[in-house]
């Protein structure tokens, strides 16, 4: 289960978070609640939640001071800042005390939901779904193999083997392959197809090529398989894909404050 803390201390804020989080999320667990900073911090270590929802202005010691501590300790932990005040000197001190984000009260349900399923998503993603940045961050990969990993980056289109890359790094095939099972958990195809995937859905969330084009750019010369191994990594059609992202971003648009303020022309936004 996904473990969530909630840190607030007007109980029907509290209350009402609960309610947004259960009757959508069947895989969540809120682990524990409290109105206090100080708290908070030690509900963090006992309780081990992967996020935490804190408001900023909680007696004692604030979210901000909490979140602080709670991040020097344990720089995993998600905590997503709650405020009424929509002022950009909030906004600072979130980002100095190291939150993941920041939502201004009263909060909606999808904006909660959507969060949650991001930083969900990130956490149940398969090994070989490890990003370049993520490689880049840890600091724990030798240069040989972040050599490597430069090279997929800009020849993974081209059919390139596990031999064109241990050539181009000055590595035998076999020393490579064990190089990337024991740095990174996962083999040589399987780092190629996920970084395939991944620049598959940038192209279909960002552009309008159509769909064969896209796999034919990846390097993919059956569509159907670009399909196959698409669904596979994400649960979904390519097509589906396309579609959920076009929708959602419509419906940002249409919450918008600023575009719904804008003129219409025949019915339609006009942007």
């Amino acid at each position: 289960m996904y473990k969530i803390l909630l840190v607030d201390d007007e109980y029907l804020e509290r209350e009402a978070l609960k309610k947004i989080i259960y009757e959508n999320l069947n895989y969540v667990e809120i682990v524990g609640q409290t109105s206090s900073g100080r708290e908070a911090v030690e509900l963090s270590e006992k309780l081990n939640p992967h996020l935490i929802f804190m408001d900023i202005k909680i007696p004692g010691i604030d979210g901000l001071e909490a979140a602080k501590i709670i991040k020097e300790k344990d720089a995993n932990k998600v905590i997503i800042m709650l405020t009424a005040y929509d002022n950009f000197e909030f906004a600072q001190r979130a980002i100095r005390a190291r939150a993941n984000d920041y939502i201004l009260k009263p909060v909606r349900g999808r904006e909660i939901i959507n969060i949650i399923e991001e930083h969900y998503n990130k956490i149940s993603r398969k090994p070989e779904e490890l990003s370049i940045n993520d490689v880049c961050v840890d600091s724990v990969v030798s240069k040989e193999l972040l050599k490597a990993i430069e090279y997929i980056k800009d020849n993974f289109h081209n059919g390139i083997s596990l031999n064109d890359v241990a050539d181009h790094v000055n590595l035998s095939a076999y020393y490579l392959s064990k190089l990337f099972k024991k740095e990174l958990g996962v083999n040589f195809i399987d780092y190629i197809t996920f970084y395939r995937m991944k620049k598959a859905k940038e192209l279909l969330k960002d552009t309008d090529i159509p769909i064969i084009n896209i796999a034919i750019e990846l390097g993919y010369s059956e569509p159907n398989y670009f399909s196959k191994v698409f669904k596979k990594s994400f649960g979904i059609t390519p097509s589906q894909y396309r579609d959920k992202k076009k929708n959602e971003k419509i419906k940002k648009l249409k919450s918008n404050l600023f575009i719904k303020h804008t003129p219409k022309i025949n019915g339609g936004w006009y942007i």
